[in-house]
């Protein structure tokens, strides 16, 4: 596949590894748009996503459901994100930020939706981003694993 590349950055009293940084990098060329879309169309991908999506919300005690169709996934998951992204940007900014570096949102694309213009609302467009970024994590765990067999 790629080899893992870690800069380091020294300072006097710590060294820095732009690791989760690289990686979001080569994850969003590697896989690229009409990549990613046909991962939706895969229902064990989509339940994982899911799952994964559960587990992040529930680290910042926020509860989200899933049924289980993998067919109305993608809508029933934006629906609940919705409402949590819209009152964290509102209300607490800080807890917004720390739930978006937990699930490795790409930092780049969120000050360009938070500061430039775009066809949906900044919050609709960050649960899209949301949902994305937690596919490719699951896409890539399920690569890594292969390739380690």
């Amino acid at each position: 596949m790629f080899g893992l590349y870690l800069r380091y950055n020294y300072t006097k009293q710590q060294t820095h590894f732009k690791v989760s940084t690289f990686i979001s990098f080569v994850v969003m060329n590697v896989l690229q748009k009409s990549e990613i879309e046909k991962y939706y169309q895969k229902v064990e991908i989509v339940q994982e996503t899911a799952q994964q999506i559960i587990k992040d919300f529930a680290l910042f005690d926020e509860k989200i459901t899933f049924s289980g169709n993998a067919e109305t996934a993608y809508q029933e998951l934006f629906d609940q994100i919705y409402p949590i992204i819209k009152r964290l940007l509102n209300l607490d900014s800080s807890r917004f930020f720390a739930m978006l570096y937990a699930i490795d949102v790409d930092e780049r694309k969120v000050k360009s939706l938070l500061f430039g213009e775009h066809e949906f609302s900044t919050e609709e467009e960050i649960c899209k981003l949301i949902i994305e970024r937690e596919l490719i994590k699951v896409v890539y765990r399920k690569q890594w694993s292969q390739s380690g067999k």
